[in-house]
């Protein structure tokens, strides 16, 4: 008799499936047998069948997407792979000095151009300018901070033995450098007594009603501040930063976090940053770079006052100032177009300061007059023979007198004014012993754009100038790198000192460019307001209107008072 099949049993109260053999099959089972096979499996028989096909089915799915088969775990490192490792962990959390790699690249290529001194010129000049290249390659990879690469190069210049210690130090002595100084330590007052945040809140209280007026209102706090805080960093992150974040969040309820921030925040920041590089081109006193220009252009024998700066400036600086919130507006406009919210809490935050004590009044009456003495010394010489930094020297003597700013608080203290005193006065002190060696004379000689006509060799010098703020992360470093030889080319192909000094500097309101060319602009930036492609676009266009104003306004108002002729 053949084997049979394998049938369910039903003689235990529950149901259970066993192997029936040769042995114990006899008719009775065979008649259950048919008699369970006749009536089916049971539901749950069923149940747990599809639950096994089910789950057969899943990981059929599920296996191949995993890949099922085990992953070997990592090798651990060995070797010369473990000590490079390690290296580089201790170099990144337990060496506390300059980045080592950088260093060595920078010395290396200071070590190759060393030796390769160009035809026409010595030994010393190309040494020098190998010195300031260097420091120039430090200052934008930045193996240390600017300060401290500008003091190690000086000591370079020690080591090498290419400068005098006279000729090293000479930078500090540059009336230039205090002039930013004093300012610096003058603009302290405006943080001491709370006047300039209440000049700002003033500005939105009666301009701030519509986002378009927001912007200019902005722009005019921009204007105001740069006659005398120095630094873009100083008044867009220091001063405006805390005034418009909330405002955005609060009155706004503009917020990157919450997907809003195209109501007003995209806007509000595009607009500040391009205001401040603007406004800091606009007066001398508004940026630190502006005084190292001036003694670039008291070199090719152009002497620029606070005065001669600021009229020779102003054209172009009202009317891009004015151009900047229409020029955001068209390309990224806000969602909300009226902005009521913002003259009520300017008009809130003004209360809860109270009206103007002694000390601001002190403070506002020191700065007007020392905005006065700028301008009288400048037209009555005989009267006031006083320099730009004397009379900012005069204005933080009067400060400390008052008691407005004390002197282990806000001067001493003062890490911004003193970082700059070092890294100012060796980039300055570098570039002037180029100029004085001949080799900008040299450079612009090799630079030949004599072909052109003098007008299309500015307008070629100022876009080279402009465009290669691209690869600066600092505009000191922009303008103390290219400055002096674009200068020297348009001179050498037959442009007016006059023009080509003012035309240059006015190419320094670059900042605005890249969410890296200038210090305050990675604090806005990290907000998340604004998109990498939202900020470069809005500066190549803000670019655009930038140099056609140049070109055009600032080119014809020149000519106008005779510059052209000179």
């Amino acid at each position: 008799m053949s084997a049979a099949p394998e049938v369910l049993q039903v003689n235990s109260p529950a149901p259970s499936v066993s192997p029936v053999t040769d042995s114990s099959i006899n008719e009775s089972s065979v008649d259950t047998a048919a008699e369970v096979i006749s009536k089916g499996p049971s539901k749950w028989e069923r149940l747990r069948f599809w639950r096994k096909k089910q789950a057969a089915s899943d990981a059929a799915e599920i296996l191949p997407m995993t890949n099922d088969v085990p992953k070997e775990p990592p090798t651990p490192p060995t070797g010369m792979r473990l000590k490079w490792l390690k290296l580089k962990e201790w170099h990144k959390t337990v060496w506390p000095g300059a980045n080592i790699p950088k260093i060595i690249a920078i010395y290396a290529l200071g070590l190759i151009l060393w030796w390769l001194v160009p035809e026409g010129l010595g030994h010393d000049t190309w040494q020098v300018f190998v010195l300031f290249i260097c420091t120039i390659v430090a200052a934008v990879a930045e193996p240390l901070p600017l300060a401290g690469v500008c003091l190690v190069s000086l000591g370079m210049c020690a080591v090498t033995g290419v400068l005098t210690t006279e000729q090293m130090l000479s930078g500090f002595a540059n009336s230039s450098v205090w002039l930013v100084m004093f300012a610096f330590f003058f603009s302290s007052g405006f943080a001491a007594t709370g006047l300039g945040k209440r000049m700002c809140f003033m500005v939105l209280k009666y301009v701030g009603a519509t986002t378009l007026g927001l912007g200019y209102g902005i722009c005019l706090c921009e204007l105001v501040l740069s006659l005398a805080i120095p630094s873009c960093t100083a008044r867009a992150a220091g001063v405006l930063l805390p005034i418009l974040h909330p405002l955005m969040q609060e009155a706004f309820q503009s917020d990157p976090s919450l997907g809003t921030q195209g109501r007003v925040g995209t806007y509000i920041v595009l607009v500040e940053i391009s205001a401040d590089a603007v406004a800091a081109a606009f007066w001398l006193t508004g940026g630190a770079w502006n005084a190292m220009m001036v003694q670039f252009m008291n070199d090719v024998g152009v002497n620029l006052s606070w005065v001669g700066w600021a009229y020779s400036q102003a054209p172009a600086g009202i009317i891009q100032l004015a151009c900047v919130p229409l020029t955001v507006y068209f390309l990224y406009p806000p969602e909300i177009k009226k902005t009521p919210e913002a003259p009520k809490l300017a008009t809130e935050k003004l209360q809860e300061m109270g009206s103007m004590g002694a000390r601001e009044i002190t403070m506002l009456v020191v700065f007007i007059g020392m905005v006065l003495l700028w301008i009288l010394s400048s037209i009555v010489k005989t009267v006031f023979p006083f320099t730009s930094t004397g009379v900012a020297a005069m204005g933080v003597g009067v400060l400390l007198l008052c008691g407005i700013i004390d002197v282990k608080k806000d001067i001493i203290t003062d890490k911004g004014a003193f970082n700059l005193l070092l890294w100012f006065s060796v980039l300055l002190m570098l570039a002037s012993e180029l100029k004085n060696k001949g080799f900008w004379v040299w450079l612009a000689n090799l630079i030949d754009l004599s072909s052109l006509p003098p007008y299309a060799c500015l307008v070629v010098v100022c876009l080279i100038f402009y465009v290669t703020q691209y690869v600066f992360a600092s505009i000191t470093a922009h303008v103390s790198a290219l400055y002096p030889a674009l200068l020297q080319v348009a001179l050498a192909a037959g442009v007016p000192p006059e023009v080509a000094c003012r035309a240059l500097a006015l190419c320094t309101w670059s900042g605005h460019l890249t969410p890296y060319t200038s210090a305050a602009n990675p604090a806005y930036f990290g907000m998340g307001y604004v998109t990498n492609k939202q900020w470069w676009v809005t500066g190549i266009c803000v670019l655009g209107v930038n140099f056609v104003l140049l070109i055009s306004v600032s080119f014809g108002y020149w000519w106008l008072l005779g510059y052209w002729n000179h």
